[in-house]
């Protein structure tokens, strides 16, 4: 290797280390920022829970453990495979906080739900809401139902009254009837 390949070698690399450094530089950053978003949503869950009085013993040491974790190391888990490298809780955690928020959430519905049917005076069960979300993944338009035409509708019960000479002759020509109960053919029509 010539001393110019060598000198070449060399500038790539410390480029490559420049841009490796930067990367690392990034990721703490990201790191920190996940970190102290992590710490604000325990302590949000944490203050909504007591303010409701719902929060138990388990719930309030979980959120202060986290918080202390988060604030010293950035991270609330040291194993690899129990979340992703970035990330400031493992998955497990997040499923914790989810199921906390989702609690914080249903304690806000009710207290307000208290607090409005303490208003209007009366002593009824709290209602539901006057509105449902409606969901973006259903469709929008009707359920397909198939038109279906009842054959056995069509005949009538009994015959009509006839002569002794017309019923002879309607017999002969009409075909046997059905029995009567269930529908013995089904004809669907499909619109599209």
């Amino acid at each position: 290797m010539s001393d110019e390949d060598k000198k070449a070698w060399q500038a790539e690399q410390e480029a490559l280390d420049e841009q490796a450094s930067a990367q690392r530089a990034k990721d703490e950053k990201a790191r920190a920022r996940k970190a102290r978003k992590a710490i604000r949503r325990a302590e949000r869950l944490k203050r909504e829970l007591s303010k409701s009085g719902d929060l138990t013993d388990w719930e309030e040491e979980f959120t202060s453990s986290i918080s202390e974790r988060l604030s010293e190391y950035d991270s609330a888990f040291r194993d690899p495979e129990k979340g992703a490298r970035g990330d400031a809780l493992s998955y497990g955690q997040k499923a914790i906080m989810s199921q906390l928020s989702k609690k914080a959430k249903q304690a806000k519905r009710d207290g307000i739900q208290k607090n409005n049917s303490e208003n209007d005076g009366s002593d009824l069960e709290p209602s539901k809401p006057a509105y449902k979300k409606r969901s973006s993944f259903k469709s929008k338009k009707p359920k397909f139902t198939p038109r279906i035409r009842q054959l056995d509708e069509d005949f009538c019960d009994e015959p009509p009254q006839l002569g002794p000479k017309e019923k002879i002759e309607s017999q002969s020509e009409r075909p046997p009837r059905p029995p009567i109960g269930k529908p013995f053919l089904r004809i669907v029509k499909n619109d599209d």
